[in-house]
């Protein structure tokens, strides 16, 4: 079936005319009718021609999965539906029809907390209702549960805060903070990474971009001032070259060289670390990896996620910080 939004919406009009018995549509009527609501609905002023809609016709009449298999016929110049209980509405799905509904929905069900999904909510309850069932044993595929993580019901009034240009007051504890901070914030971004959500935004007291970690938010209100637009901060730029969320101030881009064994080098091929990472030749049993990031706490976490299966060549400043980070793990290990 056509999947243009107008043609759909024509064939919607069309439908409701063809099951009106009270007038006589004629193509005149229907090029008027049509028009009409095109220019209601979405600003056409143009209206439909004859030629369009008798193919509108023709496409309706036709079988799926290109058309309905309406009943319309034309007796005396006017059209109208053989059977009158018939209406593309009802028209059942196939069984194709009803195994992309089914996925689709198992799908959308995972985002359940996020914004609109009440809306959303009601139309998978419908789906479901007239045409699928939704077993959650039967499940072939799952994303990770981010509604679990503390702080997530600072999400909607956060997203909505954004969309809608509202600043916010927002009362902050940072880990091993001794007591909350208050900051007024123009939110301008939300970020997910490793489970957790950040809203970036400009913090007025300190005219800077902050990012923010939402389980570590106490309270949200709305901020009484006018809302600053965001003329600095810029998602694109802000994330290109570093991985995770924290963007250090003033640290340049450098160039960052890993050595890891040939049996983890497999991981870091099929889930780099980073955007720019980059294979070089093996040196015997051993896989370079090169990037070019502003080295964040978040990367040097990567790297010591992979253990002894890594190690750092360069720069030498951070090959000597995760080494001290090994060491005291192992001071920790060994004083048992």
């Amino acid at each position: 079936m056509a999947t243009n939004k107008n043609a759909s919406f024509r064939y919607r009009v069309l439908n409701e005319c063809f099951r009106d018995g009270s007038r006589r549509w004629t193509i005149k009527r229907l090029v008027e009718h049509l028009s009409e609501q095109l220019n209601e609905h979405f600003g056409i002023e143009k209206g439909i021609a004859e030629r369009q809609l008798k193919g509108d016709i023709n496409i309706m009449r036709s079988l799926p999965p290109r058309g309905f298999d309406a009943p319309i016929i034309c007796r005396k110049g006017v059209y109208f539906y053989d059977d009158p209980n018939f209406s593309i509405e009802k028209k059942a799905l196939n069984s194709e029809d009803i195994e992309n509904l089914t996925e689709a929905v198992a799908l959308l069900r995972q985002f359940q907390g996020l914004p609109h999904f009440r809306e959303i909510d009601a139309i998978l309850t419908k789906i479901e209702g007239k045409t699928i069932t939704n077993d959650p044993e039967e499940a072939i595929i799952s994303f990770e549960n981010t509604q679990l993580t503390r702080g997530y019901e600072w999400f909607n009034p956060i997203y909505t805060a954004i969309r809608q240009e509202q600043p916010l007051e927002i009362r902050y504890r940072a880990f091993l903070a001794p007591e909350d901070e208050v900051f007024t914030m123009h939110p301008y971004y939300l970020k997910e990474y490793r489970g957790r959500w950040y809203v970036f935004g400009l913090v007025a007291e300190k005219d800077l971009i902050y990012n923010l970690s939402l389980d570590r938010i106490v309270d949200v209100t709305n901020a009484r001032c006018r809302f600053k637009n965001n003329r600095t901060f810029n998602p694109s730029t802000y994330f290109k070259d570093i991985v995770g969320v924290t963007r250090p101030n003033g640290k340049p881009i450098e160039t960052v060289l890993l050595r890891v064994h040939t049996d983890t080098a497999p991981f870091l091929e099929t889930r780099p670390i980073h955007s720019s990472q980059i294979r070089l030749p093996a040196e015997g049993d051993l896989v370079l990896f090169q990037y070019h990031i502003v080295s964040n706490y978040e990367f040097r976490a990567e790297v010591l996620r992979l253990g002894a299966a890594v190690e750092v060549l360069e720069p030498e400043w951070l090959r000597g910080e995760v080494a001290n980070q090994i060491q005291i793990l192992s001071a920790k290990y060994n004083s048992a």
